[in-house]
């Protein structure tokens, strides 16, 4: 456990620095036991990068050390993806997470060419998770994995229909060029083994789940 977090005592915790807590500690949990499979390059790694008042995180930087696709060949057509191994993502809470105004802002640093993370603009890297209630329900944990199935292709919605891709471009790329040929259907590791194992979506945790789930 981050010897941060263990400076806590969860008792002495009221309100929203209850909450804050729990999700440092499940998304802790997790990334310590991805630490341990793999010490030197973890597949899911985190940083604290901001603190409110009391030193609980309100900002954290997520490392996804997987190959993804991070954008694709200007010419010629059909255009082949280009594919990276380290993505970061930023994720804010605001003032008022937990609540159903209060979502989490998930927000890519570093390029990734998807169908629900924009590519491009100002609202660059944006991760539309389309979870009902994901600021109330969901926990960051869980949300972190959904965004690591997306990385992998594993989930994604590219059709334009509801709940709609949130990169139109990357979507048309998906359906016209990158299922045609068989590009979004890439293994770890480099292998150029097709993977056909279904992909499963990540549940939302109620607060009660969450709190069960924690165990010192």
């Amino acid at each position: 456990m981050n010897e941060a977090l263990k400076r806590f005592n969860q008792k002495d915790l009221t309100g929203r620095d209850v909450r804050l807590w729990q999700e440092w500690y499940l998304l802790d949990e997790m990334c310590e036991k991805r630490r341990n499979a793999n010490p030197r390059n973890p597949s899911i790694s985190y940083i604290v990068r901001r603190k409110n008042i009391v030193g609980l995180p309100t900002e954290y930087e997520i490392r996804y050390r997987v190959r993804s696709i991070v954008g694709v060949k200007d010419m010629p057509m059909p255009r082949e993806p280009i594919f990276g191994d380290l993505h970061k993502m930023s994720i804010v809470l605001p003032n008022n997470y937990p609540s159903a105004d209060g979502n989490p802002i998930f927000t890519f640093i570093t390029d990734i060419w998807h169908p629900n993370i924009r590519s491009s603009g100002s609202f660059k890297g944006h991760v539309c998770l389309t979870i009902k209630e994901m600021g109330v329900l969901a926990s960051l944990r869980d949300l972190v994995l959904r965004v690591e199935m997306y990385l992998k292709y594993k989930l994604y919605h590219a059709k334009n229909v509801y709940p709609y891709p949130e990169d139109q471009n990357v979507a048309e790329w998906v359906r016209q060029e990158g299922e045609p040929n068989g590009w979004v259907r890439f293994a770890q590791g480099g292998s150029a083994t097709v993977d056909e194992q279904p992909a499963v979506q990540v549940q939302p945790l109620s607060t009660s789940t969450i709190k069960k789930s924690i165990t010192i």
